[in-house]
């Protein structure tokens, strides 16, 4: 097993695609689904005399102090099903709320022996069943067990066949990078050689304005989950500079992991890929037809309003202000600068997960009216 791959908090970067699939089959066959009744399930509280002897478990889980250690480092949570106890991982939290019908910020203030009970109270009068991912030896995930509440789509067979779409539909194209972590794995390929073509209308829209077209080649990124933190989602993106630069362009293809969908109908979403970066590309381009005066008032409003990183708000403003001045300018302009939140976090090493959080964040600017922000004076925050 990969070291430390149990670990609530493991995660891991790659560069080279067949050691990415390799990652992921080996994930697979550490990794399996059960099915039991949701009144059935128990949650229990750790407590510090604990021993890997009292979490014995089916199927070659191992009985691991450092698996125990994990766990009562993150959740403190032990789940009983079948007669066997299972640490609970923390991106489990989510799928558990939603399976319980619970939410609320008071939940995290409880003792972990009151959210157990909590939690067991809801449970007790669920009704059907629950699908339980168990992955390196922790419950990653607790959902509804009805497919219409959760379909299964493995990890592997999707980016595979992310793969083939690719090799097929896009030659030239090249693996970048790829991220993964118990809640989400996602991977990014550069389409060099469809980049022409799907940025010819691009160049002519930005070259009418008078402005240099900037530098960047079209990218997707994919990513997905098994835990309830994502869909298997498709971003169309620009890589900007030596391809570091992330630029969202929003108009994401989603496909939920609910109502049975199964990978014949990830592949009709694939098939959509082509006709969505040509309306990504005119939803950015439509922002050359927004003209500003105040570009810094506006460039800071929005990016509270989608719900940037304060922080990394205020670098981008100053990045922005550094390369532009404060002089009038297009939504167009400030946008490509945007991304700079994104940048930032990956120069400070945040998470793949976090990285594209901040696309999504980042993409919802091409959908607010600029012009509501445009006014002068400063922006309190």
């Amino acid at each position: 097993m990969t070291s430390k791959v149990y670990a609530d908090k493991f995660s891991q970067s790659f560069s080279n695609p067949g050691d990415f699939l390799g990652f992921l089959d080996e994930r697979a066959r550490n990794s399996r689904w059960m099915t039991a009744r949701s009144k059935d399930l128990s949650f229990e509280a750790m407590g510090r005399d604990l021993t890997p002897e009292d979490v014995t478990a089916p199927f070659g889980i191992s009985e691991d102090e450092a698996v125990l250690l994990d766990t009562m480092e993150n959740t403190s949570l032990l789940l009983k099903v079948n007669g066997y106890r299972y640490p609970v991982r923390s991106c489990a939290l989510k799928s558990v709320l939603e399976r319980a019908r619970i939410s609320g910020y008071a939940l995290s203030k409880e003792s972990k022996a009151v959210f157990a009970e909590i939690l067991n109270l809801c449970m007790g009068v669920a009704s059907g069943d629950s699908l339980i991912r168990i992955a390196d030896e922790k419950v990653s995930a607790v959902h509804g067990g009805d497919p219409k509440d959760y379909a299964v789509m493995e990890m592997l067979p999707l980016f595979q066949h992310v793969c083939e779409f690719l090799d097929r539909e896009f030659p030239g194209h090249h693996f970048v990078t790829a991220h993964f972590e118990h809640a989400m794995a996602t991977a990014i390929w550069q389409l060099d050689g469809q980049s022409d073509e799907i940025l010819d209308t691009y160049r002519r829209e930005v070259a009418a304005k008078g402005l240099n077209p900037v530098n960047v080649v079209p990218a997707l990124r994919f990513t997905t989950s098994d835990v309830g933190m994502s869909g298997a989602n498709l971003y169309p993106i620009f890589l900007h500079g030596n391809g570091d630069r992330i630029i969202p362009l929003g108009y994401p293809i989603k496909t939920s992991h609910r109502n049975g969908v199964d990978l014949d109908y990830f592949d009709s979403q694939l098939n959509l890929l082509y006709s969505r970066f040509r309306d990504a590309v005119k939803a950015q381009t439509g922002l050359l037809d927004t003209e500003l005066q105040y570009p810094a008032t506006a460039m800071l409003s929005v990016l509270k309003k989608i719900g940037a990183p304060k922080k990394a708000s205020y670098e981008a403003l100053d990045y922005f202000l550094a390369t532009h001045g404060d002089a009038p300018c297009t939504a167009y302009e400030i946008y490509m600068d945007m991304s700079d939140v994104i940048f930032s976090a990956q120069c400070e090493g945040a998470t793949g997960t976090r990285i594209a959080q901040l696309e999504e964040i980042v993409a919802r600017a091409l959908h607010v009216n600029w012009r509501d922000f445009d006014h002068p004076g400063p922006v309190s925050w």
